[in-house]
């Protein structure tokens, strides 16, 4: 193996493990409700440092402010529209309303949790625009690597896209669901780049049809449960927001949440199913007894929500599971339609 192959792997998982990161990140953006903690993209408060004190966001007289400060007045958003030194009044003529939304609080725990966040994903933009500038040197090896690997850099600059989106639209659920579901995205395309450039992972050729078929089904039925999380999630914040004490949230929670309940019986049993085939007959069985242990410690969570009001720590520690279930069941598969000798070669 070559320096570019070895490098080109690392940048691969780095990249898988950042995207973790940032999914953890992003969680506990959620559970500590710090979405909108700044409330423009991709600056924060106008500023590439957000600010550390509500002092910093208020107008004052004779204070000096630059060109697109984003200030909180009257319960209201306003940028600055050129550098200025504030006179004895307020001039609205100065300032021009940010109109995107209506969410005019600050909350420096909030901000800096946000901005965190953020850093979290542009950390995440360099190794990816690492490994494609580094994807050119295998044109005439493989051009899948090429190939995916732009495929990579587009969905991160779609997420960020997605971002920007997600905060000018106050949180709306369908743009945080979407989110998700290109977070997923970045994940399989990494795996199945690792698929393509290894040489040396352990095959087995299994004939089993339904067995593979299981395991596609089980993949299917985990990215199901994750979307039913994040709508279980977004009903969550919107209780949260009324009058409901915490005990009584899982009351209040409609179909969806049942739903995503009662289909961890099914995950169960398919995945129960796929393992005792593998342990049988040695196909991948230590994948497979990985992937039932994290099953295992999903359910264990899933019986802390229902009994313990949902604790904050484990919303996060369940989501970045739900991410590595995902992970190591479409590794699997990829492992089971496409063996290591049949990879993808250069031609489309």
């Amino acid at each position: 193996m070559t320096w570019k192959d070895k490098w080109f792997r690392r940048l691969i998982v780095l990249n898988f493990m950042l995207v973790l990161v940032v999914i953890l990140a992003g969680s506990i953006v959620r559970v500590t409700e710090s979405g909108m903690g700044c409330p423009d993209w991709p600056k924060c408060f106008g500023a590439l440092i957000p600010p550390i004190s509500e002092d910093q966001v208020t107008w004052h007289e004779g204070d000096s402010y630059f060109k697109g400060q984003m200030i909180i007045h009257d319960q209201k958003l306003f940028t600055a529209k050129s550098a200025i030194v504030s006179s004895s009044q307020f001039d609205s003529s100065n300032w021009e309303e940010y109109t995107k939304h209506d969410y005019a609080v600050y909350n420096p725990l909030h901000t800096w949790v946000e901005f965190i966040n953020r850093l979290a994903t542009v950390a995440l933009g360099f190794p990816v625009m690492a490994m494609f500038f580094l994807s050119f040197l295998f044109l005439r090896k493989n051009k899948w690597y090429l190939l995916l690997s732009f495929l990579v850099v587009f969905l991160v600059g779609f997420q960020a896209f997605l971002g920007k989106l997600v905060v000018d639209s106050n949180l709306q659920g369908q743009t945080i669901t979407i989110h998700m579901i290109g977070v997923f995205a970045i994940l399989a395309v990494l795996i199945l780049l690792y698929h393509i450039v290894s040489t040396n992972r352990v095959s087995f050729h299994v004939e089993n049809n339904t067995f593979k078929r299981i395991a596609l089904l089980a993949l299917l039925l985990t990215f199901v449960m994750v979307i039913l999380g994040t709508q279980v999630r977004e009903q969550i914040d919107e209780i949260a927001k009324s009058d409901i004490v915490r005990g009584d949230w899982i009351e209040n929670l409609g179909s969806v949440f049942t739903l995503h309940r009662s289909l961890i019986w099914l995950v169960v049993l398919l995945n129960g199913y796929l393992v005792y085939n593998a342990i049988k007959h040695t196909w991948y069985s230590r994948q497979w007894m990985f992937i039932v242990g994290v099953i295992l410690v999903q359910a264990f969570i899933g019986i802390l929500f229902s009994h313990f009001r949902f604790p904050v720590v484990a919303q996060p520690i369940h989501l970045v599971l739900s991410a590595v279930l995902f992970a190591l069941q479409f590794d699997m598969v990829i492992r089971l339609f496409t063996p290591v000798e049949n990879k993808l070669d250069k031609s489309f």
